[in-house]
Protein backbone atom coordinates (compact mmCIF):
# COMPACT_ATOMS: atom_id res chain seq x y z
CA UNK A 1 0.00 0.00 0.00
CA UNK A 2 1.43 3.40 -1.05
CA UNK A 3 2.46 5.74 1.85
CA UNK A 4 0.92 8.58 2.89
CA UNK A 5 2.42 11.34 4.61
CA UNK A 6 -0.03 12.69 7.08
CA UNK A 7 0.38 16.41 8.72
CA UNK A 8 -0.64 17.71 12.38
CA UNK A 9 -2.29 20.90 11.78
CA UNK A 10 -3.13 22.92 14.99
CA UNK A 11 -4.55 26.47 15.58
CA UNK A 12 -4.13 28.24 18.52
CA UNK A 13 -5.68 31.46 19.34
CA UNK A 14 -3.61 33.90 21.82
CA UNK A 15 -4.42 36.49 24.42
CA UNK A 16 -6.79 37.60 26.27
CA UNK A 17 -9.55 40.44 25.55
CA UNK A 18 -8.20 43.93 26.73
CA UNK A 19 -10.89 46.38 27.86
CA UNK A 20 -10.91 49.87 26.38
CA UNK A 21 -14.39 51.35 25.86
CA UNK A 22 -16.89 53.07 27.51
CA UNK A 23 -19.85 50.24 28.35
CA UNK A 24 -23.25 49.79 29.90
CA UNK A 25 -25.26 46.88 31.22
CA UNK A 26 -24.33 43.58 32.71
CA UNK A 27 -21.92 43.08 29.79
CA UNK A 28 -22.81 46.25 27.61
CA UNK A 29 -24.96 49.93 26.56
CA UNK A 30 -23.19 53.21 27.34
CA UNK A 31 -23.78 55.08 30.54
CA UNK A 32 -23.09 58.09 32.55
CA UNK A 33 -19.93 57.55 34.23
CA UNK A 34 -17.53 54.33 34.64
CA UNK A 35 -18.70 53.60 38.17
CA UNK A 36 -21.77 52.77 37.29
CA UNK A 37 -21.79 51.16 33.65
CA UNK A 38 -21.20 47.53 33.58
CA UNK A 39 -18.93 46.34 30.41
CA UNK A 40 -20.65 45.78 27.11
CA UNK A 41 -22.37 42.13 25.89
CA UNK A 42 -19.54 40.77 23.89
CA UNK A 43 -20.17 37.55 21.60
CA UNK A 44 -17.68 36.01 20.48
CA UNK A 45 -16.40 34.88 16.69
CA UNK A 46 -16.01 31.80 15.62
CA UNK A 47 -14.61 30.06 12.44
CA UNK A 48 -17.23 28.80 9.66
CA UNK A 49 -14.42 28.42 7.02
CA UNK A 50 -11.19 27.18 7.87
CA UNK A 51 -9.00 25.71 5.31
CA UNK A 52 -6.30 23.39 6.31
CA UNK A 53 -2.40 24.65 5.42
CA UNK A 54 -0.75 22.00 2.48
CA UNK A 55 2.36 20.99 3.93
CA UNK A 56 5.38 22.05 1.51
CA UNK A 57 7.07 19.61 -0.22
CA UNK A 58 10.28 20.61 0.37
CA UNK A 59 9.66 20.83 4.01
CA UNK A 60 8.20 17.60 3.88
CA UNK A 61 10.78 16.17 1.91
CA UNK A 62 13.05 17.17 4.46
CA UNK A 63 11.53 16.27 7.69
CA UNK A 64 10.90 20.03 8.62
CA UNK A 65 8.42 20.39 11.30
CA UNK A 66 7.33 23.36 13.62
CA UNK A 67 5.23 26.30 14.54
CA UNK A 68 4.56 29.50 12.46
CA UNK A 69 3.02 32.43 14.68
CA UNK A 70 0.76 34.98 13.04
CA UNK A 71 -0.88 37.97 13.84
CA UNK A 72 -3.66 39.01 11.60
CA UNK A 73 -7.44 41.05 11.89
CA UNK A 74 -10.69 39.29 11.81
CA UNK A 75 -12.61 41.24 10.19
CA UNK A 76 -16.09 42.85 10.73
CA UNK A 77 -17.37 41.08 8.02
CA UNK A 78 -15.56 37.39 9.29
CA UNK A 79 -12.78 37.78 6.51
CA UNK A 80 -9.10 37.73 7.72
CA UNK A 81 -6.71 40.11 6.71
CA UNK A 82 -3.63 41.98 7.48
CA UNK A 83 -1.77 39.20 8.20
CA UNK A 84 1.85 38.90 9.54
CA UNK A 85 4.76 36.46 10.15
CA UNK A 86 5.84 36.67 13.76
CA UNK A 87 7.68 33.52 14.01
CA UNK A 88 8.61 30.19 12.44
CA UNK A 89 10.19 28.08 9.97
CA UNK A 90 11.09 30.05 6.64
CA UNK A 91 9.89 26.86 4.56
CA UNK A 92 6.72 26.56 6.57
CA UNK A 93 5.53 30.12 6.51
CA UNK A 94 4.02 31.40 3.15
CA UNK A 95 1.80 27.66 3.66
CA UNK A 96 0.45 28.74 7.05
CA UNK A 97 -0.38 32.63 5.12
CA UNK A 98 -2.21 30.91 1.95
CA UNK A 99 -4.35 28.91 4.58
CA UNK A 100 -5.27 31.54 7.20
CA UNK A 101 -5.99 34.13 4.56
CA UNK A 102 -8.61 31.43 3.24
CA UNK A 103 -10.56 31.30 6.78
CA UNK A 104 -13.77 32.93 7.25
CA UNK A 105 -15.58 33.80 10.82
CA UNK A 106 -18.56 34.98 11.82
CA UNK A 107 -17.50 37.81 13.17
CA UNK A 108 -17.01 39.09 16.82
CA UNK A 109 -19.36 41.41 17.60
CA UNK A 110 -20.26 43.94 20.72
CA UNK A 111 -23.84 45.18 21.17
CA UNK A 112 -24.49 42.98 18.32
CA UNK A 113 -22.43 45.24 16.29
CA UNK A 114 -19.87 43.33 14.13
CA UNK A 115 -15.65 44.97 14.77
CA UNK A 116 -12.43 44.19 13.79
CA UNK A 117 -10.00 42.40 16.24
CA UNK A 118 -6.50 41.51 16.53
CA UNK A 119 -5.47 37.87 16.75
CA UNK A 120 -2.28 35.56 17.06
CA UNK A 121 -2.95 32.23 15.22
CA UNK A 122 -0.04 29.50 15.92
CA UNK A 123 -0.39 27.02 13.13
CA UNK A 124 1.32 23.90 14.32
CA UNK A 125 2.67 21.93 11.45
CA UNK A 126 3.77 18.08 12.24
CA UNK A 127 4.86 15.04 10.27
CA UNK A 128 2.65 11.98 11.49
CA UNK A 129 2.94 12.76 15.03
CA UNK A 130 -0.12 11.88 16.69
CA UNK A 131 -3.30 13.64 17.89
CA UNK A 132 -5.37 15.04 15.16
CA UNK A 133 -3.51 14.40 11.86
CA UNK A 134 -4.81 14.69 8.55
CA UNK A 135 -3.94 14.37 4.75
CA UNK A 136 -2.13 17.09 2.82
CA UNK A 137 -5.21 17.40 0.92
CA UNK A 138 -8.02 16.64 3.56
CA UNK A 139 -11.32 18.60 3.31
CA UNK A 140 -11.21 22.46 5.51
CA UNK A 141 -12.75 21.62 9.10
CA UNK A 142 -16.35 23.47 8.87
CA UNK A 143 -17.54 25.43 12.09
CA UNK A 144 -14.82 25.09 14.83
CA UNK A 145 -15.56 27.43 17.61
CA UNK A 146 -13.00 29.54 18.83
CA UNK A 147 -12.45 30.08 22.65
CA UNK A 148 -13.32 33.99 23.36
CA UNK A 149 -11.10 33.95 26.07
CA UNK A 150 -8.23 32.92 23.90
CA UNK A 151 -8.39 35.78 21.24
CA UNK A 152 -7.16 39.50 21.73
CA UNK A 153 -9.40 41.96 20.55
CA UNK A 154 -7.77 45.67 21.13
CA UNK A 155 -9.87 48.22 21.78
CA UNK A 156 -12.59 45.73 23.75
CA UNK A 157 -13.70 45.15 26.94
CA UNK A 158 -13.53 41.51 29.04
CA UNK A 159 -15.80 39.36 27.04
CA UNK A 160 -18.61 38.11 29.36
CA UNK A 161 -18.58 35.21 31.54
CA UNK A 162 -20.91 32.22 30.40
CA UNK A 163 -24.49 32.46 31.23
CA UNK A 164 -25.58 31.63 34.56
CA UNK A 165 -29.24 30.77 34.60
CA UNK A 166 -30.47 31.20 38.87
CA UNK A 167 -32.89 28.53 39.84
CA UNK A 168 -36.51 28.78 39.59
CA UNK A 169 -38.30 30.11 43.30
CA UNK A 170 -39.56 27.12 45.40
CA UNK A 171 -42.82 26.18 44.39
CA UNK A 172 -42.06 26.78 40.40
CA UNK A 173 -41.07 24.18 37.89
CA UNK A 174 -38.50 25.01 34.90
CA UNK A 175 -40.21 23.27 31.52
CA UNK A 176 -38.46 23.01 28.52
CA UNK A 177 -39.21 25.98 25.64
CA UNK A 178 -40.28 23.16 22.87
CA UNK A 179 -42.53 21.76 25.60
CA UNK A 180 -44.30 25.98 26.27
CA UNK A 181 -43.87 26.59 22.92
CA UNK A 182 -46.84 24.04 22.50
CA UNK A 183 -48.79 25.87 24.82
CA UNK A 184 -48.54 29.23 23.34
CA UNK A 185 -51.70 31.05 21.80
CA UNK A 186 -50.54 34.45 21.12
CA UNK A 187 -47.61 35.38 20.23
CA UNK A 188 -45.98 39.32 19.81
CA UNK A 189 -42.91 39.58 17.48
CA UNK A 190 -40.41 42.10 19.53
CA UNK A 191 -39.63 45.25 17.35
CA UNK A 192 -36.22 45.51 15.96
CA UNK A 193 -34.81 49.25 17.34
CA UNK A 194 -35.10 51.46 14.26
CA UNK A 195 -31.25 53.07 15.17
CA UNK A 196 -30.14 49.22 15.05
CA UNK A 197 -30.68 48.74 11.40
CA UNK A 198 -27.60 51.42 10.31
CA UNK A 199 -24.78 49.24 12.50
CA UNK A 200 -26.19 46.11 10.90
CA UNK A 201 -26.74 44.75 14.74
CA UNK A 202 -27.77 40.98 15.38
CA UNK A 203 -27.83 38.67 18.56
CA UNK A 204 -29.65 36.52 20.78
CA UNK A 205 -31.11 37.52 23.98
CA UNK A 206 -31.72 34.75 26.51
CA UNK A 207 -35.06 35.30 28.68
CA UNK A 208 -35.77 33.83 32.08
CA UNK A 209 -39.71 33.68 32.29
CA UNK A 210 -42.49 32.85 34.54
CA UNK A 211 -45.67 31.59 33.51
CA UNK A 212 -48.71 32.13 35.98
CA UNK A 213 -51.27 29.15 36.48
CA UNK A 214 -53.87 31.41 34.17
CA UNK A 215 -51.15 31.21 31.33
CA UNK A 216 -50.34 34.59 31.23
CA UNK A 217 -46.66 35.91 31.70
CA UNK A 218 -45.82 37.22 34.84
CA UNK A 219 -41.67 37.93 35.59
CA UNK A 220 -39.06 37.98 32.90
CA UNK A 221 -35.73 38.78 33.21
CA UNK A 222 -33.02 39.28 30.60
CA UNK A 223 -30.03 36.71 31.25
CA UNK A 224 -28.33 37.36 28.10
CA UNK A 225 -27.77 39.22 24.70
CA UNK A 226 -27.01 42.75 23.65
CA UNK A 227 -28.65 45.61 25.65
CA UNK A 228 -29.78 46.94 22.33
CA UNK A 229 -32.34 44.57 22.19
CA UNK A 230 -33.53 43.85 26.16
CA UNK A 231 -36.10 45.76 26.16
CA UNK A 232 -37.77 45.04 23.31
CA UNK A 233 -37.31 41.40 23.86
CA UNK A 234 -38.95 41.48 27.02
CA UNK A 235 -41.58 43.76 25.61
CA UNK A 236 -42.73 41.21 23.65
CA UNK A 237 -42.96 38.26 25.12
CA UNK A 238 -44.73 40.26 27.85
CA UNK A 239 -48.05 40.06 26.17
CA UNK A 240 -47.56 36.43 24.82
CA UNK A 241 -50.61 34.19 26.11
CA UNK A 242 -49.96 30.67 26.92
CA UNK A 243 -52.65 27.51 27.63
CA UNK A 244 -51.91 26.98 31.31
CA UNK A 245 -49.56 24.11 31.91
CA UNK A 246 -50.86 21.31 34.45
CA UNK A 247 -49.70 18.87 36.65
CA UNK A 248 -52.00 15.84 36.92
CA UNK A 249 -54.93 17.96 35.66
CA UNK A 250 -54.02 20.92 38.57
CA UNK A 251 -52.55 24.27 36.37
CA UNK A 252 -49.09 25.36 37.90
CA UNK A 253 -46.86 28.25 37.62
CA UNK A 254 -43.72 27.08 35.66
CA UNK A 255 -40.52 29.18 34.82
CA UNK A 256 -39.12 28.99 31.20
CA UNK A 257 -35.98 29.95 29.56
CA UNK A 258 -36.65 31.96 25.69
CA UNK A 259 -34.30 32.55 22.76
CA UNK A 260 -35.17 35.67 20.79
CA UNK A 261 -32.76 36.59 17.80
CA UNK A 262 -32.74 40.10 16.39
CA UNK A 263 -31.40 40.88 12.53
CA UNK A 264 -32.59 43.72 10.68
CA UNK A 265 -35.86 43.69 9.53
CA UNK A 266 -37.03 42.43 6.19
CA UNK A 267 -39.09 44.94 3.72
CA UNK A 268 -42.25 43.67 5.34
CA UNK A 269 -40.41 45.32 8.81
CA UNK A 270 -40.83 41.88 10.92
CA UNK A 271 -37.40 40.67 12.73
CA UNK A 272 -35.99 37.87 10.64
Amino acid sequence: MKNICTMWVGVILLGAIHSSCFARGQETNQGASAATTPSQFISAGYIIKKVQPVYPKEAKAKGMQGTVVLSATIAADGTVKDIKVESGDQFLRQAAVDAVSQWRYAPYRVEGVAVDVKSNISVNFSLGLGGAQYDADQAPQRDNPVNSGATQAQNLPPAGTPVTIPSPPAGVMRVSGRVMASQLEKKVDPVYPADSIAVDARGDVILLVTIKKSGEVGEVQAVSGPYRFRDAAIDAVKQWQYRPYEVDGTAVEVQVIITMNFAPPQTNGTVR
